[in-house]
């Protein structure tokens, strides 16, 4: 199966609104009818239609589908706060009461599944389903923690952004990434394409590449952000999806966090990296479609 990217900035279908906070701008992309599920994409180079859009353009089939830009992604500028764990929290709940939503299914990857996650266990009144794919928020410290909370913080940290060239984020995404067996030379050349769009964005706005949430929660000796000793008090049903390449967060901190879960379960898709919606689309469909489908019946 081929996934084209038709447009980098577009899910096919999908409507693109705008709301306006006292921060600033937030850019979403809306489609479907039904039960609404909010995707929550990662940090660095993603946004609303890179990360979540296969999943998305398949569950709007049969439910109200909303994909913002988080700030300082996407189209989701200017944004004049610091956009970290407790200021995107904050920027879901006013998305939801904007969109007249009490209650919805948060699918998340990466930071926006560590997001989501606090949206549950702060507001549990909020989240009636979770899938948490690669959740960043469930692990006290990254892979060589001090360097990359020094690389993150330092004023060198803004250069090395900056300096990033489209030879090197090219390079990334076509040999840094586990693709499936099915994925096309077209698919990775229009994603590739969506991370340059993406980077350039960053660079005319003034944001940096790793992101607000990578360079204040990922602390001086540890997370400041980690879920798991709070994941027992999660009451909804939650799908952790992990990819059992994920170099990022160890796979077995998925399914130490599913046990903990009282409604909690684990899918480990053989062969994905961290981005698993990215380089394993239609595994990734198939396991939250049939998450969704299940809870529904």
């Amino acid at each position: 199966m081929t996934h084209p990217l038709e447009n980098a900035s577009a899910i096919e279908k999908f409507e693109r609104y705008g709301l306006d906070f006292a921060e600033g701008h937030i850019s979403y992309q809306v489609h479907g009818s039904g039960q609404p599920v909010v995707f929550l994409h990662g940090a660095s180079l993603d946004n609303g239609s890179i990360t979540w859009r296969h999943v998305a353009r398949d569950l709007s089939d049969d439910h109200l589908v909303y994909s913002p830009d988080l700030p300082k992604h996407g189209e989701s500028w200017p944004w004049s706060a610091r956009a970290d764990q407790s200021g995107l929290e904050s920027v879901v709940l006013r998305m939801l009461d904007a969109w007249d939503l009490p209650s919805v299914t948060v699918v998340g990857l990466s930071m926006g599944a560590t997001v989501g996650l606090g949206v549950a266990l702060n507001h549990p009144n909020r989240v009636n389903r979770l899938v948490l794919a690669s959740c960043g928020g469930i692990q006290d410290r990254v892979g060589a923690h001090e360097l990359a909370y020094l690389s993150l913080r330092t004023p060198v940290s803004w250069a090395l952004s900056r300096l990033q060239s489209a030879k090197s984020l090219t390079q990334f995404a076509r040999n840094r990434l586990p693709y499936a067996d099915y994925i096309t030379e077209n698919y990775i050349d229009r994603l590739t394409s969506a991370y340059l769009t993406e980077h350039e964005s960053k660079r005319q706005h003034g944001g940096h590449l790793f992101s607000d949430w990578n360079r204040f929660e990922i602390g001086p000796r540890r997370m400041r952000t980690n879920h798991l000793p709070r994941i027992e008090e999660l009451t909804c049903p939650t799908l952790f999806v992990h990819g059992s390449r994920d170099e990022a967060v160890p796979a077995e901190l998925a399914i130490e966090a599913a046990d903990a879960a009282e409604r909690g379960r684990v899918e480990i898709i053989e062969g994905a990296g961290h981005f698993l919606p990215q380089d394993h689309p239609d595994e990734t469909v198939r396991v939250v479609r049939r998450f969704l489908e299940e809870d529904e019946e």
